[in-house]
Parts: C-alpha cells; structure tokens; sequence
C-alpha cells in the first residue's frame, strides 16, 4: 500500500483583525440586545409616522434644484 497520504490542514488561526470584528460584532448584538425595546417606564407611541407625505414625481422635466423646488410646490 504505502500511497501518499493527504496532509492535514493546519488549525486556522484567528488574527488580530478577525479577533477585533468579533468582538465588535458581539458587542453590536449586546447593544441590540439592551436597547432593543424601550425601558418598561417609558411611553411609545403606538402610531407609526409616514415616511412620506406625498409621493415623489416620477417623470419630472426639471434640470435644477430651484425649478424642482418650484415644481413641488405646485
């Protein structure tokens, strides 16, 4: 028999870089974690706020800001 045998692979190691985005990482989700909902003292609103009042034009002709600004107040 004798065949070769496939080398192992070596361990991975984690350098100083991976080491730093798992702890950032870690850290975020215990931030999240903490200030996911608000403390049990505070109020919420229950309503939701529109993101927009009315709807961006689609087809605008408009070159600059100012007759676009002109445009939407129409």
């Amino acid at each position: 028999m004798g065949g070769s045998r496939a080398r192992r692979r070596a361990p991975k190691i984690q350098t100083a870089r991976a080491e730093n985005a798992s702890a950032c990482a870690a850290h975020l989700r215990d931030l999240q974690r903490a200030h996911g909902r608000a403390p049990p003292d505070v109020v919420v609103s229950q309503r939701s706020v529109p993101a927009r009042l009315s709807p961006e034009p689609t087809g605008s002709y408009c070159t600059s800001p100012g007759q676009l600004c002109a445009e939407l107040v129409k």
